[in-house]
């Protein structure tokens, strides 16, 4: 049985940087992934994600923000690549609204920069004149699969094992050490990381928090004008309407040259979809899905011929307030951590998660308040 420092089983956004940073510390790690490297049944694949700084979910997730800016940087420094594109953002909203009030607590509680813009800022869009227009700069997007196999790749560069195809069966804590078997073999380590999203609960039967595994269905459309929407004159975008939960939010067009997956005019929206079984994903009927996406694109843009070019799906894994689970599982001597709940806004969250998880594994300060984010909040849920 060969034995490790650490090992993380979920080798997607969160399990891949934190395998690449405890492999950067000098660590002896193992990362088991039951599927190939960003694959479609887990909660990462999509082409691209939104990454902002003002964020309206919460001011508490700033500090975290601001660390996941510098891991970008870094990482791309690190492997020489580009993940992280500074394409601005561009949010719409009734003033009084969870987004637009959203926005405007975490700039006033940072010290962020925002700037108002005017409804007809951006000329493909329809916003309604008494919608709030904000717009931040040094907000963009990230590509997720691109993301996950650099990190990978810079995590084995650095001494780490990654098995892929290889599902974790059982594993045992002993007074020393844990045990796990997989449907290949068994493994000794003295800690051991649990990021596996939707499938984290056939690791943890017993586990209280309860989580949400949904489908969440997301589209490519074919404008008329691909060139007002390219991504030198089109900006991410979020609309929050009103009297409807969630938002909806799209990117501006990709070159092909530098972003692989679908082509056309990224949108989707973002409130739980249909609750699914993540061991048993059916198929779902892309054109009703279709039918909600083109409905919202003809109430917000002027071009009214747009048509699906392709639908997609992935897994959000949602806590019961929305908010991470980040922290040690209770009486377990702080050698299994835990890390789930991040559907629907944690992708931009990967570096910082990466060093925390792996110092938290190290025994060393995170160096943020990460109270909001713990099991403790989960107190009196049965």
């Amino acid at each position: 049985m060969k034995q490790y420092d650490v090992i993380v089983v979920g080798v997607g956004s969160m399990g891949s940087a934190t395998l690449y940073d405890l492999a950067k510390n000098g660590l002896k790690v193992l990362g088991l992934e039951q599927f190939e490297l960003a694959n479609d049944l887990s909660s990462h694949t999509g082409q691209s994600r939104l990454i902002r700084l003002a964020y309206f979910e919460h001011p508490n997730y700033v500090p975290l923000l601001k660390n996941a800016y510098t891991g970008w940087r870094q990482i791309e420094e690190d492997a020489d690549v580009n993940l992280f594109y500074q394409t601005g953002i561009a949010y719409y909203g009734k003033p009084e609204g969870p987004l637009i009030s959203g926005i405007q607590s975490s700039v006033s509680k940072y010290d962020l920069s925002i700037a108002s813009i005017p409804s007809d800022h951006y000329s493909p869009l329809q916003i309604p004149t008494d919608y709030q227009g904000l717009y931040e700069e040094v907000a963009g997007l990230v590509t997720p699969e691109k993301a996950i196999r650099t990190y990978a790749q810079q995590a084995i560069m650095r001494g780490a094992v990654l098995r892929q195809n290889e599902k974790v069966i059982s594993w045992k804590q002993e007074t020393d050490h844990i045990i796990l078997k997989t449907d290949q073999g068994s493994y000794y380590t003295e800690k051991l990381i649990l990021t596996a999203g939707p499938h984290i609960q056939s690791l943890l039967p017993t586990f209280i928090p309860q989580l949400t595994v949904t489908r969440q269905l997301i589209g490519w459309l074919n404008p008329s004008r691909w060139q007002d929407f390219s991504m030198n004159e089109f900006p991410c975008w979020v609309i929050e309407e009103e009297g409807v939960p969630g938002i909806y939010y799209g990117f501006p067009i990709l070159p092909i040259e530098q972003f692989s997956g679908p082509i056309g005019l990224k949108i989707a929206y973002h409130a739980p979809g249909v609750v699914i079984d993540p061991q048993s994903v059916k198929e779902y009927d892309s054109a009703q899905e279709a039918q909600r996406l083109l409905s919202m694109s003809r109430r917000y843009f002027r071009d009214q011929k747009m048509k699906i070019l392709n639908i997609s799906s992935c897994m959000y894994t949602y806590s019961s307030d929305d908010d991470f689970i980040i922290d040690y599982l209770p009486q377990r001597d702080e050698k299994i951590i835990i890390a789930t709940g991040f559907s629907g806004h944690g992708f931009k969250f990967v570096p910082a998660m990466g060093e925390i998880l792996s110092k938290m594994a190290r025994g060393l300060s995170t160096g943020v308040d990460l109270t909001f984010l713990s099991m403790g909040r989960f107190r009196d849920q049965k």
